[in-house]
């Protein structure tokens, strides 16, 4: 992991007043990296304006950027489980190319972790396709324990595991 000056960089909790940043990151990252989304770009670039608010404005959902002095770089999100609402589901992670390798998943961890917390849900659950190490890796690093693999049938077409983990937040 490359050494980062973290002053550089924030986590903002987007608004729907943020819609634009978040349509125009969400589809960069399904266009440049599909194998690694439960989503295709061909569905979500339709999405109108208010659908893409709609998606900010759900209560039960955050989603964070990541931004590198003023330039939009990362996103982010987490989402409470609609049958266990003591469940919390990260997805969705993307950072740009010239920022990966620098430890900077380590932020938007931190910002969902502390939504998560505020929503007193006990459970954080994650996935990544397999061969996707850098998400392997940023997930075993905050503490997540794998839980199970189930065959999936991704957008791009091919079929490949999905490995599960989970964390349980401590009951303070």
């Amino acid at each position: 992991m490359g050494n980062t000056n973290k002053e550089n960089y924030t986590v903002l909790h987007l608004l729907p007043c943020h819609w634009e940043e978040y349509k125009s990151i969400r589809l960069e990252a399904l266009e440049t990296n599909p194998e690694m989304f439960g989503s295709p770009y061909a569905k979500e670039s339709t999405y109108s304006e208010m659908e893409w608010k709609a998606l900010l404005e759900n209560k039960y959902r955050g989603m964070f950027a990541l931004y590198h002095n003023q330039s939009l770089i990362g996103l982010s999100g987490v989402t409470i489980k609609k049958d266990n609402t003591a469940t919390a589901i990260f997805f969705a992670s993307y950072i740009k190319p010239a920022h990966r390798g620098k430890g900077l998943s380590n932020l938007l961890y931190e910002a969902r972790m502390e939504w998560v917390r505020l929503q007193k849900c006990q459970f954080i659950t994650v996935s990544h396709r397999a061969g996707n190490e850098s998400s392997e890796a940023a997930i075993k690093r905050f503490g997540f324990k794998y839980s199970h693999t189930e065959p999936v049938n991704w957008p791009d077409g091919m079929k490949a595991d999905e490995l599960t983990y989970l964390f349980q937040l401590n009951q303070s």
